[in-house]
C-alpha cells in the first residue's frame, strides 16, 4: 500500500526527532562520564586566641571536631579551660579544668635554678679581656633573669595538635597548649587529660591542670647598657 505524500512527510519528521533526541542522550552520556571527578573540598580548621588586659583566651582541639576554651589570668596565673556538652538541655561545659601558671612557673624557675647551680663550673679570673669580659657577664646576667620569678609575668599562650598517643578511657587530649612567660623565656606545656565516654554519656568531670613539660624556647635579650653597668 503506497502511502500519501502527508504520511510519509509526518514519518519522516518522527525519524528526525527520535535520532536527534537519542543523538543528544548519547553525547550527553559521554560527556558526563568523560568529565573529571569534582574536586574534594577541604575545610580548614584553625584555633583562635585573644587577649585583653592581661586576660589570655585560645582553643585547642581535644578530640574530632571537638575543641576546649582556655581562658588565662596574667595577674593571678589562674588557667581555667572547658568543654561544652553535647546535650543541648544541658547548655554547661561537661568537662572543666584549673591550674595555676604562676605556682607551676616558680616551681620550674626553683628547679632550674637547682640544676644550674649544681653544674655550673668556676670561670678563669686570668683572663684580661674586655670583651671577655662582656661576654661572661653577659651570660651570667641572663641566667639571673631567666632565674627570678618575675614580679609581674607576661604570657603568651597558644595551642597546636600533638600525636602522643594514650591507653584506657582517660588519654591525652588532641591539643597541648603552650605558656610561654616573656620575662624569663619558659615555656610551659599543658596537656588536658580526655575521656571521650565521659563526653559521649555526659558525665561532669573537673579535674586540676598540670604541666606536661616546659623548656626554654625565648632568651631574654640584656643590652650593652646593663652590662656595662656591672
Amino acid at each position: 500500500m503506497k502511502l500519501s505524500k502527508l504520511a510519509l512527510a509526518s514519518l519522516m519528521c518522527v525519524c528526525c526527532v527520535g535520532t536527534g533526541v537519542l543523538s543528544s542522550v548519547v553525547l550527553s552520556h559521554l560527556t558526563v562520564s568523560r568529565m573529571p571527578a569534582a574536586p574534594q573540598i577541604i575545610t580548614a580548621q584553625a584555633n583562635t586566641s585573644d587577649r585583653v588586659d592581661g586576660y589570655l583566651t585560645c582553643t585547642g582541639y581535644v578530640d574530632t571536631n571537638l575543641e576546649a576554651l582556655y581562658v588565662l589570668d596574667s595577674t593571678t596565673g589562674i588557667l581555667s579551660a572547658g568543654v561544652l556538652s553535647k546535650n543541648s538541655k544541658s547548655a554547661s561545659f561537661q568537662a572543666r579544668y584549673q591550674g595555676n601558671v604562676n605556682l607551676d612557673l616558680e616551681k620550674a624557675i626553683t628547679f632550674m635554678s637547682k640544676a644550674g647551680n649544681s653544674g655550673s663550673s668556676k670561670r678563669s679570673s686570668s683572663s684580661s679581656s674586655r670583651n671577655k669580659k662582656k661576654r661572661d657577664a653577659n651570660s651570667e646576667l641572663q641566667q639571673q633573669v631567666a632565674m627570678a620569678m618575675p614580679s609581674e609575668p607576661k604570657y603568651i599562650m597558644t595551642c597546636g595538635v600533638h600525636d602522643m598517643p594514650g591507653t584506657g578511657q582517660t588519654r591525652p587530649g588532641a591539643s597541648a597548649l603552650y605558656v610561654t612567660e616573656v620575662n624569663t623565656g619558659l615555656t610551659l606545656v599543658y596537656v588536658l587529660p580526655w575521656n571521650a565516654s565521659a563526653h559521649s554519656s555526659n558525665v561532669p568531670v573537673s579535674l586540676p591542670i598540670t604541666y606536661y613539660t616546659i623548656d626554654r624556647f625565648l632568651v631574654p635579650m640584656v643590652t650593652e647598657e646593663a652590662v656595662d653597668e656591672e
